[in-house]
């Protein structure tokens, strides 16, 4: 199966810089829970965005869509992710950024989205038509909403 989890504020706001604009444990806690011990895949920009002490997020397999020729130890590289969705035999979680979910969540078969009710300051926005797609869980905590959407077949 192919996922994409992300998360966006009322405006459709999805990072700022090359980054997250905001920071809810909550929901990093939630994203560690849905993604921990699954194959990720992200651009480059947002792999060079996770890694830590120069290491990839841990308990998870990542995987880089990008058309550059960059390589990172230990990490597969793919310059088809059409290709790449297509071939794999496991599920597959997509993370971001914003490239990369605009061009695959449509073939998504489950997307996790959390929707922030809240302003940011940011420079990216996500524009997405969930109209092939149908609500089906729900979870609210203050300001996070924790949406669970399924494609319609």
């Amino acid at each position: 199966m192919l996922y994409a989890i992300f998360a966006i504020d009322r405006n459709n706001l999805f990072g700022n810089k090359g980054k997250l604009p905001w920071h809810y444990s909550e929901d990093l806690k939630y994203f560690k829970e849905k993604t921990l011990n699954k194959t990720i895949i992200m651009g480059e920009e947002t792999f060079k965005s996770v890694l830590r002490n120069d290491k990839p997020l841990p308990n998870r397999t990542s995987v880089i869509a990008t058309l550059t020729d960059y390589t990172f130890k230990d990490v597969e590289v793919t310059h088809d992710i059409f290709g790449y969705i297509k071939q794999s035999k496991e599920d597959l979680y997509i993370i971001g950024g914003k490239s990369i979910i605009e061009l695959t969540y449509r073939l998504c078969d489950i997307l996790y989205i959390t929707y922030i009710d809240n302003d940011h300051e940011g420079d990216t926005y996500l524009n997405l038509d969930l109209s092939n797609f149908e609500l089906v869980d729900e979870k609210v905590s203050g300001i996070l909403h924790f949406r669970t959407y399924k494609k319609i077949k």
